[in-house]
């Protein structure tokens, strides 16, 4: 029998480097499921840099340019046009941008690729100034976006606010896959001991967008209002010397780790009570579903539709609170923490649709179309 001819054969996703980062180990666990789909898959970055790098799946090709652009203020702006050659020379069908941070490299890979297929992920929130008028936003996001054939929405609460900006016509939704196919979720046998300290858990990078400082104002006020706390922090970043003295001047030192990047959070969220997600804006947040995988539930901010709505259809799972007050968010926890943990059938309900399987093969059906006009 003859293999069905595919248009996409060769897939190319481009990055700026290796940085850790929920957008790029999606992109590896697809790029894995399309490698096993037969098609061939090349990551083109822009620097060598990063802890991510030993995660790249087999079978992937990495290219590096020559010279490196190494990550800066404003170097985004010319990484697509520093891309264009190297992009020409490896010549894929499809080009997938991972998330916003890359949109930028659109325009350069377009110039350089006229006819292949260019698909972007909106990982965040595309637009998210309210007070910028609809036109300037649109004119703006176009500029940003021009070149890219799709936008994927991860979820369907996320298409009003890309298509806001983007335009319907241009959307597609495909759920944003953070489970593996032969990941199982697995329910805890018990609810928070009365009385007990929290074990409370955050997993997220030291930057504005993810509001760390909110994450310590919360352990505060659990313990002005006598509830043992005890929070450990993953992750690294640019806020990182900024946090270590808002642990000093809250009296935090014996109730917060800081612990740094872990490849692997898995045992953190067997050792916590809940998950603590204060950030300011989120597209569909991976941590949230792994931890949910491992039986562990959240409190959050009001910080992505996504999780407003799993929240509201699935409340066993977790809690989003609108207000940004720590006196607010610690009543949550505590509220959260006299709940009895959610039921493997109740996370299965929730996430379930989040597998990698059925992603995979909408994306490559997406290739396929356009790569074949």
């Amino acid at each position: 029998m003859h293999a069905r001819r595919v248009a996409a054969d060769h897939i190319l996703i481009p990055i700026h480097d290796f940085s850790a980062g929920g957008t790029e180990l999606i992109a590896f666990r697809l790029a894995r499921a399309w490698i096993a789909a037969g098609r061939r898959v090349t990551i083109l970055a822009g620097a060598a840099d990063g802890p991510l790098r030993p995660r790249v799946p087999a079978g992937v090709a990495v290219h590096i340019l020559s010279p490196e652009r190494p990550r800066s203020a404003f170097s985004r702006l010319r990484l697509g046009a520093h891309m264009a050659a190297d992009a020409a020379r490896l010549s894929p069908d499809a080009i997938f941008i991972p998330g916003n941070f890359h949109f930028m490299l659109a325009r350069g890979l377009r110039a350089a690729l006229p006819h292949a297929a260019i698909v972007a992920k909106a990982s965040n929130p595309v637009w998210s100034d309210d007070r910028t008028p609809l036109p300037v936003a649109r004119a703006l996001v176009g500029a940003v976006t021009r070149g890219i054939d799709r936008v994927v929405a991860m979820a369907p609460a996320l298409v009003p606010e890309v298509a806001r900006v983007v335009g319907a016509d241009k959307v597609v939704v495909i759920d944003d896959p953070f489970l593996d196919e032969d990941v199982r979720v697995a329910a805890r046998p018990r609810t928070v001991a009365p009385h007990a300290p929290l074990a409370l858990l955050t997993v997220a990078r030291l930057e504005p967008q993810k509001d760390p400082a909110l994450t310590l104002a919360l352990v505060a006020a659990l313990r002005a209002r006598g509830q043992a706390a005890r929070l450990v922090l993953l992750g690294g970043g640019p806020m990182r010397a900024r946090i270590e003295r808002d642990i000093a001047r809250l009296d935090l030192a014996d109730h917060v780790d800081l612990a740094g990047y872990v490849a692997d959070p898995a045992p953190f969220y067997a050792q916590a009570d809940m998950l603590l997600m204060t950030s300011r804006f989120e597209g569909v947040p991976a941590v949230i579903g792994e931890a949910l995988a491992h039986g562990l539930p959240f409190v959050a901010t009001d910080c992505s539709p996504w999780l407003t709505a799993l929240a509201a259809d699935h409340p066993a799972l977790g809690t989003v609170d609108a207000d940004r007050d720590p006196a607010t968010l610690a009543d949550a926890i505590a509220s959260r923490a006299r709940m009895p943990w959610p039921s493997a059938a109740e996370i299965e309900a929730g996430i379930g649709r989040h597998r990698i399987g059925a992603a995979a093969r909408a994306y490559l059906d997406l290739f396929d179309r356009l790569a074949a006009r």
